[in-house]
């Protein structure tokens, strides 16, 4: 189904979320009911796809403030150096070039894990905007996890289960000792480590927007649910972690230069495969705040 708008036209894909934009140049300002017409799209399918964009780090900042204010993300102190580092609110995410990425994470052709952006704040950022500049032609592809699916797909049983469950996420974002994230683990009532961020959040997230139940939960790092028995706690985030893999659950997006792409973090998890260390990979990446989950 083609909806088309004024001026412009929102194409859902054929997966379960996500819906393609034309008529749209993200470098210009927007009139207010094209804006409208996009906070819409992004509500019901939890991602817009913009083709063929040319933006610089202005005017990338200058579109995503149309749909909220620009998450500043924590300071911290970057490995070998002692003075505190302030990312920028344009984050350059690169791999194999000359411009380094801006924040302290993985390497970046390694795997990334299912997750959902700050994730290890007390208020995790509301979106984000990730725009290529510069990608290989075999990939790596990127899959966004629709959590609002993954929730009402549950059989009733686990929605009972896991009702009003506070989950706690370990993260050891801007710590120089750090090289790489291991494999997560249920991490079974452990002491927070020197460096790590400890944020808690709701396992099931009502969306502030729309009212929909969310299964607001990141596979990619160590957790534990709070006040539960261990044992039971660790089958159950095994049974999650399996449970949100699911194809049907997914959008794949083949990159090419130029895209950009907006997507609900409150109702969304990504994830991508390891790919060739040699490659040359260079996205921008913008986050809006958001609320405390609840």
């Amino acid at each position: 189904m083609t909806l088309t708008a004024s001026r412009i036209e929102i194409t859902p894909t054929e997966a379960a979320l996500g819906a393609v934009i034309t008529g749209v140049d993200a470098s210009r300002s927007a009139q207010p009911e094209v804006i409208l017409q996009l906070k819409q799209a992004w509500r019901d399918r939890h991602i817009l796809i913009f083709k063929n964009q040319i933006l610089t780090d202005d005017q990338l900042l200058a579109f995503a403030n149309y749909f909220g204010d620009i998450l500043q993300q924590p300071a911290y102190i970057r490995k070998g150096e002692t003075e505190e580092y302030l990312p920028p609110l344009v984050l350059t995410l690169a791999n194999a070039a000359a411009q380094e990425s801006s924040v302290n994470i993985r390497p970046n052709y390694q795997e990334l894990l299912p997750h959902i952006d700050h994730y290890w704040l007390p208020v995790p950022s509301s979106g984000s905007f990730l725009y290529a500049v510069e990608v290989p032609e075999n990939g790596p592809d990127t899959y966004w996890v629709n959590l609002a699916q993954a929730y009402e797909e549950l059989d009733d049983a686990t929605k009972e289960q896991i009702a009003g469950l506070q989950i706690r996420y370990f993260n050891f974002y801007g710590s120089k000792d750090r090289d790489e994230y291991g494999e997560p683990k249920y991490a079974a009532g452990r002491k927070v480590k020197p460096g790590e961020r400890v944020a808690i959040h709701p396992l099931v997230r009502t969306h502030p927007d729309t009212g929909k139940k969310i299964l607001f939960f990141n596979a990619a790092s160590d957790v534990d649910i709070l006040d539960y028995d261990h044992i039971e706690g660790a089958k159950l985030i095994a049974r999650l972690q399996e449970h949100i893999k699911q194809p049907r659950f997914a959008y794949r997006h083949q990159w090419s230069k130029g895209d950009l792409l907006y997507w609900d973090n409150q109702a969304t998890s990504h994830y991508r495969p390891e790919f060739d260390v040699n490659a040359t990979r260079v996205l921008k990446r913008v986050s809006l705040r958001g609320s405390r989950p609840f």
